[in-house]
């Protein structure tokens, strides 16, 4: 594409103002004011406020268990997801396509709802509280609570990473290499320790970064499981900016989260310029499953498998079966008569309807405006040799909320814009119904940049050159001839901004207007007690959880399934 010449137009340049503008008002200003809040105290650059926070005890302790739970995020969840990948892809184990079915409901049943899914299952009305308690009477009904809690749910529920980029790196080992290993006399525990699982380290060292940076600023999990004993980072800052006497430190702490996510990247970064790579050979044999020769281990590793599969997929039945059932059956956790009732309520009852409607349609606009953002600055980087100063900046700055967390770029957004600003036509957005979706369209523009930039770069640029030597204009060429090669890609990445914010809530809890609840909000506030039991609009609470729980996989798995089918590069390359 970079061989056509870039002309632009009165069109073009309006779209650049206001791209332009977007970036200025809603990425950079908000971090400086932020940033100005922080730092400028009393017309003077002071570090009063984080000598506040290491002072205070809740501060200090939400921070030690991020760190923990990070760290043994990174441990755990990297032992069961190579598990899980070598089951799948390396071994020989009976029933592997339905194990890798299992393994991959992660990537629809995740977040918020995964949370209320373990909840309803292990909490203190949970069938399997229950079960266990029939076996230890003694058992407490909240035993299920706290870092232990927090720590199994998210090493189970963040294994999606790994089973997609794993899976590549295991394919492209060279089966000749192990081949050549066994006739040398090695073992298979030797093949597996000296010549697969080195290959896997550096996809590995990317994932654990990864890893300790979801439990560095994890949310939904601690918020419903982490109990009075066990507070993180990210809901502590939802604390603190709950009262206007802790604000400063709710903007003091998200600012400290970025920065600690920030030198993780940097060092994941300099991790990554400092790998071996042993594997670069092409792969001339096609990777083979092994046999496990030992029947002990054999058997071992079997059970291994399908307790994993069991753990994943038991929240997930549970959720589905429970759906179906009335509220009398959710709160018992004893199977009675199945019926559609609540399916029909929460469909046809508006205050039960319109959190589902406000989070489908908040995700949609948002994931057509970042794909026209990032579509706009990615025509402007691949169409000429040369990109001037101003389109590389704007370029780096739609990839800075990549970098940031959610409850920054929140934070940021409500402590600029809850005054007047010239910025935005002295306009207070705070409390408002735009916002949120400045907020998810922000936080999706790195991800459509991205790949919105591969497409083009992979595109055969010599229609539009034919379409151009015959006098067709660059907006006749870009919509007749360049649009139409791209559709497949844009889909994909649609589908997938969607996806993110569907049953978002680290930014939404932040952000959302009274008016307009989106859906995550409301089944965090139905995991509590108060409102589990007695719900709001038509349903019981847990049951609306539930129900929206199902119609969430539901649609997840036809966007992934639109993602998987479409003929391109780029969108098969985005999960």
């Amino acid at each position: 594409m970079a061989n056509a010449r870039f002309r632009p137009k009165i069109t073009y340049i309006l779209a650049f103002i206001a791209v332009l503008w977007f970036l200025v008002a809603f990425v950079i200003y908000p971090n400086i004011g932020l940033l100005s809040k922080v730092f400028w105290v009393d017309s003077h650059f002071s570090l009063t406020l984080f000598h506040k926070i290491f002072s205070s005890a809740i501060a200090v302790k939400a921070l030690g268990n991020s760190l923990l739970l990070g760290l043994c995020l990174a441990i755990t969840a990297n032992i069961i997801s190579v598990f899980m990948v070598l089951v799948v892809n390396y071994f020989d184990i009976k029933g592997a396509k339905y194990l890798n079915l299992g393994y991959l409901t992660t990537i629809i049943y995740s977040g918020i709802v995964v949370a209320s899914g373990y909840l309803f299952i292990y909490g203190e009305s949970g069938f399997v509280t229950k079960f266990l308690q029939y076996i230890w009477p003694h058992l407490s009904p909240d035993w299920f609570t706290g870092f232990p809690a927090v720590l199994f749910l998210m090493t189970f529920a963040t294994t999606a990473n790994h089973m997609m980029f794993l899976t590549t790196s295991i394919k492209k080992i060279d089966y000749q290499t192990i081949e050549a290993a066994r006739s040398l006399g090695a073992g298979q525990w030797r093949i597996l320790r000296q010549i697969v699982l080195p290959a896997l380290v550096p996809t590995l060292t990317t994932l654990t970064i990864m890893l300790f940076n979801t439990g560095l600023g994890a949310m939904s999990a601690p918020l419903i499981l982490g109990g009075n004993h066990f507070a993180t980072i990210t809901p502590t800052i939802l604390t603190f900016a709950g009262s206007s006497a802790t604000y400063d430190l709710a903007a003091g702490l998200s600012l400290l989260l970025g920065a600690l996510q920030i030198v993780m990247l940097l060092v994941g970064r300099w991790l990554d310029q400092r790998k071996r790579y042993a594997f670069k050979t092409k792969v001339s044999a096609p990777m083979r499953k092994q046999k496990i020769t030992k029947p002990f281990w054999n058997i071992l590793v079997h059970i291994g498998a399908y307790l994993i599969w069991s753990i994943l997929l038991l929240p997930l039945i549970a959720t589905v079966i429970f759906s179906f059932t009335n509220a009398t059956a959710v709160i018992t956790a004893k199977l009675g008569h199945f019926t559609l009732a609540n399916y029909l309520a929460i469909l046809s009852t508006p205050e039960t309807l319109n959190p589902f409607i406000t989070s489908i349609v908040y995700s949609i606009l948002s994931a057509a405006m970042a794909i026209l953002i990032s579509m706009l600055v990615a025509r402007m980087v691949t169409a000429r040799r040369q990109t001037n100063p101003l389109e590389k900046t704007m370029s780096a700055v739609m990839y800075i909320p990549w970098l940031l967390p959610a409850p920054l770029i929140a934070i940021g957004l409500i402590t600029t814009f809850g005054a007047q600003h010239l910025i935005v036509a002295n306009q207070v957005l705070t409390g408002g119904l735009l916002l949120m979706f400045i907020g998810y369209t922000v936080t999706r523009l790195p991800f459509s940049l991205k790949f919105l930039e591969s497409i083009f770069y992979s595109m055969d640029g010599n229609s539009e050159e034919a379409a151009q030597s015959l006098g067709a204009s660059s907006l006749y060429r870009f919509w007749t001839v360049v649009l139409p090669q791209m559709k497949d890609g844009i889909l994909a990445i649609f589908a997938m901004n969607v996806l993110a914010h569907l049953a978002d809530y680290d930014l939404s809890v932040f952000l959302f207007s009274p008016l307009l609840q989106p859906l995550g909000v409301v089944i965090k506030a139905n995991t509590d007690p108060s409102n589990a039991l007695t719900g709001s609009g038509a349903v019981n609470g847990v049951v609306a959880n539930l129900i929206y729980s199902v119609l969430l996989m539901i649609i997840s798995s036809v966007l992934l399934i639109i993602v998987r089918r479409r003929p391109t590069k780029a969108g098969n390359g985005l999960i």
